[in-house]
């Protein structure tokens, strides 16, 4: 008969402390009891590390939805609502609001025009902004309530904002609530054809300092044909990555669809999900108890 291993002997046996079976040939099953108990030993352990890498994948499915956006940020749009902005820009904010609501991530919504006004707080479910799209988006034959000039629908705001325009109010009110709300990570786009007050430029250039200078805060610019003498001042306090480009907008929706399939089927956590059940399936069968049929009592 083959001896186990010196390394198996040591091994303590894991017998029950009560309700056991006296046999006469225990020593017989000191083998099998130490080979069960290093099974268990094996699979618990790995069942622990499946289940922590298990646990890290799903905390971990946090894609890149748009590719102007980083990773697990919350998107304050800063809308410029003055009347500075071109009709023809209007394609270009539903694209960029169009995008938000298929990445569905987490965002928020500051307006303005000479005064600003947080129309959503910073965590709010993209899918928010779809009512909004609507008012950027030519309307169709027989609509009603449209506004005279743009032939686009009226807004509720268009009479509430003046034509006069502060874009530090609208940046502020935006870096005010990402701090209020205690977001660790959030991403500013301004949207706005980047004219500003006279008087307005030199809060403007602080507002802009601060917000590059803010560790919690990514700054962006989504300009809506702006001239060239309001771009380059733009320019002189952010890089050139933060002016986000027409064509991001557009590839922003295939990546959206990207991260919904990611989520809908996170694979990585499917396998990982699978080897766990196959663990418990292992330790149910290697290190079930064994069963003792009781014999049937003699026939009288």
């Amino acid at each position: 008969m083959v001896s186990a291993p010196e390394w198996l002997r040591r091994v303590p046996v894991a017998m029950p402390a009560r309700d056991a079976i006296p046999i006469s040939d225990s020593l017989a099953l000191r083998g099998p009891l130490r080979r069960t108990t290093v099974v268990r030993i094996v699979v618990g352990a790995l069942l622990l590390l499946l289940t922590a890498f298990a646990v890290w994948r799903a905390a971990a499915l946090n894609p890149k939805p748009l590719p102007f956006l980083e990773r697990r940020t919350t998107t304050i749009v800063v809308l410029d609502q003055s009347k500075s902005v071109y009709v023809g820009a209007y394609r270009r904010i539903a694209s960029l609001l169009k995008a938000l609501v298929a990445a569905n991530a987490p965002v928020g919504v500051v307006v303005f025009s000479d005064t600003a006004y947080e129309m959503m707080p910073p965590g709010t479910h993209a899918t928010a902004l779809a009512p909004l799209v609507r008012f950027y988006t030519k309307a169709r034959p027989g609509e009603t309530n449209l506004d005279p000039l743009t032939s686009y629908p009226s807004s509720p705001w268009q009479d509430v904002f003046s034509g006069g325009t502060k874009i530090s109010a609208g940046i502020d009110l935006a870096r005010a609530a990402v701090h209020r709300d205690h977001v660790r990570r959030a991403t500013i786009v301004l949207v706005s054809d980047l004219e500003t007050a006279g008087e307005d430029e030199p809060n403007l250039a602080q507002s802009l300092l601060l917000g590059t200078h803010d560790r919690t805060i990514d700054m962006k610019v989504l300009p809506l044909f702006p001239i060239l003498d309001d771009l380059q001042f733009f320019r002189k306090f952010l890089p050139a990555s933060a002016f986000i480009k027409p064509s991001q907008l557009h590839t922003g929706t295939a990546n959206a669809t990207q991260f919904r399939l990611l989520v809908a089927s996170p694979w990585p956590l499917v396998v990982v999900g699978a080897l766990l059940l196959l663990a418990l399936a292992v330790n149910e069968i290697s290190c079930a108890r064994v069963l003792v049929v009781r014999p049937r009592e003699a026939a009288s």
